[in-house]
């Protein structure tokens, strides 16, 4: 991802998933510092951190969720809507999910991009992976830098595994 800077839109979520005119999309995580392991646990230990005022430039956005009545309505109009790739639902169903009470959505804080990812290194905030990776990260990134096949990525690199005050030090 970051030699190629984009992050690929695979997979088609939300509400609208089943429809052919629903975008793939990208999912990100607005997760609190002191959640990053439980996001460890179901996730990774790897990750690219972005502001939320770049996601929001590039047309991504947080998720809601909805039940009952509401997404009656919203399967409603997605029906209406099959036959047309234009009609403005297919811009809000990557956003929208249905409301499960076997998932604990709230600590995740999910965002949704519905399209891929381009970005450069200005735009990438922090690099998640364990510490003992750091240096050997590094190396291969002025090692790529220096053979011209990458932008530097001169970003804090953080470990889930820190101290909530130690990853907020190294965030600034």
């Amino acid at each position: 991802m970051l030699l190629a800077g984009e992050i690929e839109a695979r997979t088609k979520f939300g509400v609208g998933r089943y429809y052919p005119h629903c975008p793939s999309s990208v999912c990100l995580s607005e997760i609190p510092i002191h959640n990053l392991s439980r996001i460890k646990r179901l996730r990774g230990s790897y990750g690219i951190g972005f502001t939320k005022e770049f996601i929001g430039q590039i047309g991504g956005g947080p998720l809601f969720y909805t039940m009952d009545e509401r997404y009656e309505a919203v399967a409603e109009l997605m029906s209406q809507s099959r036959h047309d790739p234009k009609a403005p639902i297919w811009i809000l169903v990557p956003f929208i999910d249905v409301l499960r009470t076997n998932y604990q959505f709230d600590w995740e804080r999910e965002w949704r991009v519905p399209h891929n990812i381009k970005f450069d290194p200005k735009a990438v905030s922090f690099v998640l992976l364990p510490e003992d990776e750091h240096d050997v990260f590094s190396a291969y990134c002025i090692s790529k830098h220096a053979e011209g096949s990458m932008p530097l990525y001169d970003c804090p690199l953080i470990d889930h595994r820190w101290p909530k005050e130690r990853i907020r030090v190294t965030l600034g």
